[in-house]
């Protein structure tokens, strides 16, 4: 194995260069993963462009997955080989969130992809407790899903959707289209997919989310009222990062329904008076939720996403949009940030230089 690999190396602010670096050195307990596919998530628009990452130089990327093809000294032998997706989320193993396992919350996190180096690489240095394998005759593809599905399970998990619950879900990112699947796998009645742009309306019908409406299109509001016969939903997902979608969440919510919040606001979000009235009438319960679930009890949201992803409860390949090479992972970034250009997941494949 070459001691040099390609990687997109952010060294600064909107400064995304493919170069060769170091092949990463495993300490004893690291496996060394060759990535399959990495996706461009939507909170690696402001890292590459705006915000920048914790350090440079970084290599972003943290959806991905790939096949183990080195082992650190204690690492599992029967590791070697394996496809795997990663957990990308360290946890530091010690403060009070650690303790009990709720390692979303911990005080003192590593991230690949933000604070270490990711999955925009030919390989990538990873823990070998942040594994999960990907069991054969599952396309290795499928490891790039893993993440964001077990973050929208989280969602739905933590909101506490219910058998026969009627639930609107805003924003058919890769995030909101898994919450909705994740939603109807749950039991729920109607799950309403909105968003404005009417070929992603389409990609969610064609995966069996027949309540699906364009609101550029169409009056969201007065077809899910017509729908639940003047009710409304239990629950409303807004995974847009929408003020008018916050707002407007107010209007269909049933009394004492619940509001989980996952988009993240690209503006000021500002609160009317008639949705703050209804907050406190409806007697509304909003709920956030950050990143993922891991842990292993009393379940491993990572284990269930796979499983539904085998058993095909949950899809994917409808929304991969565009497959680009390593070295055509700032052009992905520019084609989400620009919008000039229809786009849904955009998976970075390395072997795709080769």
């Amino acid at each position: 194995m070459s001691e040099k690999m390609k990687a997109a190396v952010l060294h600064g602010v909107d400064d995304l260069r493919y170069e060769d670096v170091d092949i990463p050195q495993l300490g004893e307990h690291d496996v060394l993963v060759k990535i399959c596919a990495c996706g461009i998530c939507g909170s690696d628009i402001p890292r590459v462009l705006t915000t920048g990452t914790y350090h440079f130089p970084t290599i972003p990327g943290h959806e991905f997955g790939g096949e183990v093809v080195k082992l650190g000294s204690a690492a599992d032998p029967a590791l070697l080989h394996k496809n795997v997706a990663v957990i990308p989320l360290i946890p530091c193993h010690h403060c009070k969130p650690c303790e009990i396992g709720d390692y979303a919350q911990c005080e003192h996190y590593d991230f690949l992809g933000s604070r270490s180096d990711g999955g925009f690489a030919e390989y990538v240095k990873v823990p070998d407790t942040n594994l999960v394998l990907v069991p054969d005759g599952l396309d290795p593809e499928a490891s790039a899903f893993l993440e964001p599905i077990s973050v929208a399970l989280h969602v739905v998990m933590n909101n506490e959707v219910q058998f026969g619950d009627d639930v609107a879900v805003y924003g058919l990112g890769a995030i909101g289209i898994f919450v909705a699947q994740w939603a109807k796998a749950f039991g729920a009645g109607h799950v309403f997919a909105i968003d404005l742009d009417p070929k992603k309306v389409a990609v969610a019908k064609e995966m069996g989310l027949t309540d699906a409406i364009c609101s550029a299109e169409e009056n969201a509001v007065e077809i899910i009222m017509a729908k639940t016969n003047g009710q409304g939903v239990d629950a409303v997902f807004e995974a847009a990062g929408s003020g008018f979608v916050f707002n407007q969440a107010f209007d269909i919510l049933k009394r004492k329904g619940k509001l989980g919040l996952v988009g993240r606001p690209v503006g000021n979000l500002e609160v009317t008076n008639k949705a703050y009235e209804q907050l406190l009438r409806k007697q509304i319960c909003i709920k956030g939720t950050w990143s993922f679930e891991f842990k292993s009890f009393p379940h491993n949201a990572w284990d269930i996403a796979l499983d539904a992803l085998k058993k095909g409860q949950i899809q994917y390949k409808p929304i991969v949009s565009h497959r680009l090479p390593l070295s055509k992972t700032y052009d992905g970034v520019r084609i989400m940030a620009d919008k000039k250009e229809f786009f849904y997941k955009i998976l970075v494949k390395p072997e795709l230089d080769r």
